[in-house]
């Protein structure tokens, strides 16, 4: 007889990747130190698949990183016992040494706390303004690329939302702009930026985007590192849900005023 554990479903690399905001060049060198294990590894393919409960793992490395704790020590501090409250504890006292630091490590501190200040007040703004249902299907004309990491997405949507904007006529260069993420594959991600402008668009490809059925948005006012902010919060706000994001995600920027963020959605 089967266990419960046999019917876990198991995540790859992409899907961790976006849930936890941790590129996969990342999660694949910290699996060469040790710091994280794929559930399996496909033989065949190399394809990596992670439990969803390893997620917990590579945000509290993606933690400690990120207030300036080496890989090394993040090896000693980690074990399999690790729970929230000590995580907590963990950035407490990496605070209070910052503290006792001189001014290079002080500057860190604030840049940690001003993200700290931003992450909780995006939850706020996303906590208020999310909502679940259908999505619309979108013709848009279109640019895209492929990239091989998450970390290549901010340089990849500057080039296609520049060139977008370029074959676009003046009076439809500042409509509304939709960019699509599909990392569905293992081998790279999709960054697509369009528009609904009916104007000529001269080399401008069609992309289609089929309506969904469990969607969910979110809308909030961009500033620097907002929009991966939002992404992960909303992901923490459908797992207590029991949902999660898949699929194409889609980020909509209005010529002036908020930025919506939406994605499919489906049981965790």
């Amino acid at each position: 007889m089967k266990t419960a554990a046999t019917h876990r479903r198991k995540s790859h690399i992409g899907e961790i990747a976006h849930s936890t905001g941790v590129s996969r060049r990342m999660l694949r060198h910290w699996e060469q130190l040790g710091l994280i294990e794929p559930a399996s590894v496909d033989p065949a393919t190399g394809y990596r698949r992670y439990a969803d409960s390893q997620a917990g793992r590579v945000r509290a490395v993606a933690s400690l990183r990120a207030v300036g704790s080496g890989l090394e020590q993040i090896v000693d501090l980690l074990g399999p016992g690790l729970t929230q409250g000590r995580l907590v504890e963990l950035l407490r006292e990496r605070a209070q040494e910052l503290e006792r630091t001189i001014t290079e490590e002080s500057a860190r501190l604030v840049e940690v706390r001003s993200r700290l200040a931003a992450l909780e007040r995006g939850s706020g703004t996303v906590m208020s303004t999310l909502e679940l249902g259908p999505l619309p299907a979108l013709r848009l004309r279109a640019v895209s690329v492929a990239v091989r990491d998450e970390t290549e997405i901010p340089d990849a949507v500057r080039d296609v939302s520049t060139r977008l904007r370029a074959c676009l006529s003046p009076a439809d260069r500042d409509a509304e702009v939709v960019c699509l993420y599909d990392g569905t594959s293992d081998e790279s991600i999709t960054v697509t930026a369009g528009t609904a402008a009916t104007a000529d668009a001269g080399a401008l490809g069609v992309v289609e985007v089929p309506a969904v059925a469990a969607g969910v948005s979110v809308t909030f006012e961009q500033s620097p590192g907002s929009v991966a902010d939002a992404w992960i919060t909303l992901d923490a706000a459908l797992a207590e849900r029991g949902l999660r994001t898949t699929g194409v995600h889609r980020h909509v920027t209005a010529t002036a005023g908020p930025v919506t963020l939406q994605a499919p959605v489906r049981t965790a």
